[in-house]
């Protein structure tokens, strides 16, 4: 006898359900669900199977936490899927708020009379393999490693295949002494019908050699149900800014050096594993941070690969015409191209000791920064390590469990490293980097010199202090407040960049706060009587001093030079090539101009075209946008077409699958092999490899799926 319950498929229930919502609700389940308002869709029908896709489904479970799963999970067991449940009758863990929530992402819906909700049967088959909340069975690498070796190669034959697996022994009524039967009696593998099983969780952990960590059903207290405003404590904006500056000043001073010194890139366009150490020696950062920075440099389009300007032949990773503009930039406006371009980049570098290595490209990797920065932002404390993950099991149950550990860590890692979040609170540039130069304090034109050789800058330099205080003194200690060391290879650094001693001089008595330490004008004027006792300019090249033994010496160290006075050498490259190898044999020329003016003779830096920006993969959803798509099918008269009769007329396979997994009853119609139609009576047991195999009168029997002309519940 057939059941009273005769409506259509699911999907036309779900359609007429989407068609009877007000406006506000459908605006609602499209913020939510932003992948099915583009395009703009024509009706209520297209509509509806844009938030049937598998994948559609599948990205809205990622944003759902783990008691709105648990509650999905419940209502599925309580037969949701076939038969609506009622409202005042809901299993546990399905609360009406968290009903009320899932329906506003459409992943469950209230069919008419509106007193009961329905699972859609395409939303389960959308989660991972092994997915369960409710299944609290925890295994251990020792109960893995302590099981007969036929059972565990069993298990990592599943694990390679996905965690579900075809036997013939998963049947209730199979050999009990066969490996299969003893697992699903352990609890090791689950029973999804009598030919399929499914690993759990748990011990998909154990056989990679770690516990499966609880996820809580319930929040911790901690977090908000919305992101904050605001951040009260401005420590955490002072701390945030601290780290986010010292990023900005090690991307510049990686361009620079990329701008004197590009790098040449391998065949495949990678950064080689000893040009990338070498450069990170030259920078004085460690090989994993210059990599971070090339590939936040090259998604932020300063950094490109190509043949240079004014630079050597060939395919070299080097600065861009973009990153010049981005230099000259106040610090504030810098950092907040950093971060916005950080929130999209793609790169994880921690995955290849090799830099822009393209398998370290993921597009997932916006999405899964976002939700790690969604915890921080919605934390009402400051979050200890143990916390966050607790907070992240709980807020976004799906990306904790099913990412590795060591990718979110990188992910915590790299937004303190850029000030997102500091103190373990989310900063203000977390909501909008747009603040950016707001909390980035006021540049400073002064600085205190030491006795010690050290230089104080007691905030963010201005662009061309920092420049000349950067050309003679080495920073030691990053920060808002930061110190440099002078010493006598940076007095010299900065007089081969065209500076005279009394040129260094008078700039410390410009910006020193108070008198300059004797020490540093000591140290100042030594450097310059050494300094350019040899003199360098273009003939190509030639190089005098007064000093006849000096210039000797030179000629006989720096083969490109001959001798073509006492006084007088001269060579036939550049005069910058002359300058160092000079350097390098341990001299200490100056380049001169035509009068015998000291002139900064450093080649002009590398530079490349600024790549066309790339536009985004998935447009941004805005409150227009959203308006537009539901007026878009308000338009189309949805209603109407919500009550159209279903055009297809395929059997609903969605119906045959949920059947299996609650071993429900169904009517199949189909054509025997004289083609007449028939209709029988069945318990569904799986669907696989284009048949179904069903329990008819107690007995099995296979229906060809091309056979198969229609399916109701029985």
């Amino acid at each position: 006898m057939k059941a009273t319950h005769t409506s259509p498929s699911s999907a036309a229930e779900f359609r007429r359900w989407l068609a009877s919502l007000d406006d506000s609700a459908l605006e609602s389940i499209l913020n939510q669900r932003p992948d099915a308002a583009f395009p703009l869709p024509p009706g209520i029908a297209s509509l509806a199977t844009r938030l049937l896709l598998r994948a559609s489904i599948a990205q809205a479970l990622t944003s759902c936490t783990a008691a709105e799963l648990a509650a999905l999970e419940a209502l599925v067991i309580a037969g949701a899927e076939i038969n609506p449940v009622g409202l005042d009758s809901l299993p546990q863990h399905a609360t009406p708020e968290l009903v009320e929530s899932l329906s506003a992402k459409a992943l469950v819906y209230t069919p008419e009379p509106g007193n009961q909700v329905r699972v859609p049967l395409e939303v389960m088959p959308a989660l991972p393999g092994d997915w369960s909340l409710l299944d609290t069975t925890t295994f251990t690498p020792d109960d893995v490693r302590d099981l007969p070796s036929d059972q565990r190669a069993i298990l990592e034959t599943l694990l390679t295949g996905g965690g579900v697996g075809a036997t013939k022994d998963a049947a209730p009524d199979a050999d009990p002494s066969r490996p299969v039967p003893q697992l699903i009696a352990a609890g090791m593998l689950h029973r999804i019908d009598t030919h399929t099983v499914r690993m759990p969780r748990s011990v998909r952990a154990a056989l990679s050699g770690h516990t499966a960590a609880a996820i809580p059903l319930t929040p911790s207290g901690r977090l908000a149900d919305e992101p904050l405003t605001g951040v009260e404590d401005e420590s955490v904006n002072h701390a945030g800014a601290a780290a986010g500056l010292d990023v900005v000043r090690a991307m510049t001073r990686l361009g620079e050096e990329l701008g004197h010194h590009p790098i040449a890139l391998l065949k495949d366009k990678t950064v080689g594993i000893r040009p990338l150490g070498a450069l990170a020696k030259q920078i004085d950062l460690s090989a994993e941070e210059t990599a971070r920075l090339i590939g936040l440099g090259f998604h932020a389009r300063l950094l490109g690969r190509g043949e240079p300007k004014g630079g050597p032949e060939g395919n070299f990773l080097a600065p861009t015409e973009l990153f010049y503009a981005w230099h000259d930039q106040p610090l504030g406006e810098r950092w907040q191209v950093l971060i916005e371009t950080w929130l999209s980049s793609p790169w994880a570098t921690w995955e290849s000791a090799r830099g822009l290595d393209p398998d370290t490209a993921h597009e997932r990797l916006p999405l899964q920064r976002r939700q790690v920065i969604d915890v921080y932002r919605r934390a009402t404390v400051a979050l200890s390590e143990e916390d966050f993950w607790e907070d992240l099991r709980f807020s976004h149950p799906i990306f904790a469990s099913r990412t590795r550990t060591e990718t979110i860590d990188q992910l915590r890692y790299e937004a303190q490293w850029l000030g997102v979040v500091a103190m373990g609170r989310a900063s203000g540039v977390a909501s909008d980097a747009g603040c950016a130069p707001a909390l980035t304090p006021p540049t400073v034109d002064k600085f205190i010199s030491q006795a010690d050789m050290t230089i104080l800058a007691p905030g963010p330099l201005t662009p061309e202090l920092q420049r000349l205080v950067e050309m003679v003194a080495d920073l030691e200690s990053p920060g808002l407040a930061s110190v440099y060391r002078v010493t006598d290879a940076s007095i010299r650094r900065g007089m081969d960049g065209g500076l005279s001693g009394q040129e260094i001089h008078d700039f410390f008595r410009e910006h020193n706060m108070g008198e300059v330490p004797q020490t540093i004008d000591f140290l100042i004027d030594d450097v310059a009587r050494r300094h350019g006792t040899l003199r360098s300019g273009p003939a190509l090249a030639y190089v005098r001093s007064d000093d006849e033994s000096l210039i000797a010496q030179a000629a006989a160290s720096v083969a490109e030079l001959r001798l073509l006075a006492p006084t007088v050498a001269i060579a036939t490259v550049p005069v910058a090539s002359v300058l160092e190898a000079l350097r390098a044999a341990g001299f200490a020329p100056a380049a001169e101009d035509e009068h015998g003016v000291s002139i900064d003779a450093r080649p002009q830096p590398a530079v490349l075209p600024t790549p066309r920006a790339k536009a985004p993969r998935e447009p941004a959803v805005t409150a227009n946008r959203v308006s537009a798509a539901v007026a878009a099918v308000r338009a189309a008269d949805g209603q109407e077409e919500a009550n159209s009769p279903n055009a297809a007329s395929e059997p609903d396979l969605d119906l045959l699958h949920s059947a299996a997994r609650s071993g429900r009853t169904v009517a199949i119609g189909y054509a025997d092999k004289n083609g007449s139609l028939k209709e029988v009576t069945a318990v569904p047991l799986s669907v696989a490899g284009g048949q179904v195999d069903a329990s008819v009168g107690g007995r099995p029997v296979r229906f060809p799926l091309h056979r198969i002309t229609s399916v109701e519940l029985a």
